[in-house]
């Protein structure tokens, strides 16, 4: 797994009990609106002192005690060990809280939370109302929407390992659209069921597209944290 270096936060801070603190040395965060939003689908960078990666953010909301926003993305979009994030959409900044992710396996567990302060998480993707997140309707046809490849949309396929799974009928991923919004339509907009981690390619040469399950996801990193 990334190395992470974990340390209580203070009650101020309810809701995020873990923190992901890595590298001693910093990049220095650029001069931000006081105000901005976050939403499914922005282009965040995750800018370290010597790398930086540029990845879709997947979920966003706000914790009803603290009012902070959050959003959820691949854990593998924080490799770097980010000093900082940029919304490049919005500029809104903020820092990841918590990573899972193993460079050496992208099977295992993969997201990331990202701390946006005092900016506004807003339910909204290219127009459409976010519903909110829920579990995955087998019965319905699946979207998901990248920087890169744009929204693509098809069929949900067998479960992968664990919370992941697999789509078939999309365009092949491209670096970019990790860590995006895997969602199904209802009848009053999007339901945000996961967070799209790329592709996989099984021992036949056939491509799928992959993402891990939302609401593992949210029992992984603790109900509290989520606005369901």
């Amino acid at each position: 797994m990334i190395s992470i270096r974990m340390r209580a936060r203070s009650a101020a801070a309810a809701g995020a009990a873990l923190v992901a603190a890595a590298g001693l040395v910093t990049a220095s965060a650029p001069a931000q609106a006081t105000t901005a939003t976050v939403s499914p689908g922005d282009e965040i960078r995750a800018v370290g002192a010597a790398s930086v990666s540029r990845c879709t953010l997947g979920y966003t909301y706000t914790d009803p005690v603290t009012g902070t926003a959050y959003g959820v993305t691949a854990g593998h979009c924080n490799e770097g060990h980010s000093s900082y994030v940029e919304d490049r959409t919005t500029g809104a900044i903020g820092h990841f809280v918590l990573t899972a992710a193993n460079p050496n396996d992208p099977l295992d567990d993969d997201y990331g939370l990202i701390d946006f302060g005092a900016h506004t998480a807003t339910p909204t993707m290219y127009g459409m109302p976010v519903v909110g997140m829920a579990s995955i309707n087998t019965r319905n046809a699946i979207c998901h929407d990248g920087i890169r490849t744009g929204i693509a949309c098809g069929q949900l396929g067998d479960r992968l390992i664990g919370p992941q799974y697999l789509t078939t009928g999309m365009p092949d991923s491209i670096p970019g659209d990790s860590g995006g919004p895997v969602w199904q339509v209802s009848a009053t907009g999007a339901v945000i069921v996961g967070i799209w981690l790329g592709e996989h390619i099984d021992s036949g040469g056939t491509h799928y597209g992959r993402f891990i399950s939302l609401a593992d996801i949210a029992d992984q990193i603790g109900k509290t944290h989520f606005v369901v």
